[in-house]
């Protein structure tokens, strides 16, 4: 079996509708979460096989140690990928490997949550269940070094945040920035999925974000898609003290745009809250600049 660094083989990458399990008749009792362990993975510890090693083991009889390796070209791209899987006829690979004349250009690997959060449903006697995962993407320069080592977050609908320690290198391997997500959060994402459950909403959403001074959650609550009257709701939660800084309607979001924070009638705290996060905030595009795309 191939690792992809030394300390633990990832288990895999799961779309978001593989942990949304409706119609489960039994459900789970009350648990307490722990927030799921990203390994740290660097240009120290990272292995990477060539292709021809790849593809000598999907020549060969299936699986190989365990594990089926099947090798495609696409054409429009140009490019060479290798997916490696559990088992033979599995919809999501454990590691996607992709090459472009034959240089390593991207590894796609993830990991699952055993944990699951149960939740009841509008029909009697079925519930959801939703567990938390990581997707790891790794991209590579063009003379096969490593360009970014990036983690996000996907457990429930409207997630991808960054989660983790992200790496961005130079050209030539010197590291450029470091950044520790998880380090600057104490919530994890089941408590923020507690919180938007208890308002009775079929669809939630969770994504994150910090800065200098704050560390805060958005949690987004969706009507049934045939529900006419319920508004889509957006709440904003403080990681530090677990309180909630507001909570509006897709409508007030233009407030926000336009930092009329006025018109949102926010507790004074709440007020002073937003007034001095909006100091420290740098824009995604700015903060992650060094982890744009490279090919």
């Amino acid at each position: 079996m191939y690792k992809i660094y030394r300390s633990v083989f990832l288990i895999g990458i799961f779309s978001i509708s593989s942990f949304m399990n409706a119609q489960q008749k039994t459900p789970n009792p009350a648990q307490k979460f722990s927030t799921i362990k990203i390994d740290d993975i660097s240009k120290e510890n990272l292995i990477t096989p060539t292709y021809e090693t790849l593809v000598s083991y999907a020549k060969q009889k299936q699986p190989v140690n365990g594990i089926f390796y099947t090798a495609t070209y696409n054409q429009d791209t140009n490019t060479h990928s290798v997916e490696l899987k559990d088992k033979a006829d599995s919809l999501v690979p454990l590691i996607s490997y992709e090459f472009k004349d034959g240089i390593i250009s991207s590894i796609m690997t993830g990991k699952r949550d055993t944990q699951k959060y149960t939740r009841t449903t509008e029909n009697s006697g079925y519930t959801q269940q939703f567990s938390n995962a990581i997707q790891t993407q790794i991209d590579f320069y063009k003379n096969g070094l490593i360009h970014t080592i990036r983690h996000f977050g996907y457990g429930v609908k409207a997630s991808g945040y960054p989660v983790g320690i992200w790496y961005a290198y130079s050209e030539d391997g010197t590291l450029q920035k470091k950044i520790d997500h998880d380090s600057h959060f104490r919530m994890s994402f089941y408590d923020l999925l507690a919180i938007g459950d208890s308002y009775g909403f079929p669809n939630i959403g969770i994504t994150r974000a910090f800065n200098d001074i704050h560390s805060y959650w958005y949690i987004f609550l969706n009507p049934h898609p045939e529900d006419r009257t319920t508004k889509e709701i957006t709440i904003l939660v403080d990681d530090k003290t677990g309180q909630i800084i507001y909570s509006i309607t897709n409508e007030q979001q233009k407030y926000l745009k336009t930092k009329a924070y006025d018109r949102l009638n926010l507790s004074k705290e709440s007020l002073e809250w937003v007034l001095e996060n909006d100091k420290y905030h740098i824009p995604d595009e700015e903060f992650y600049k060094l982890f744009r795309g490279y090919w």
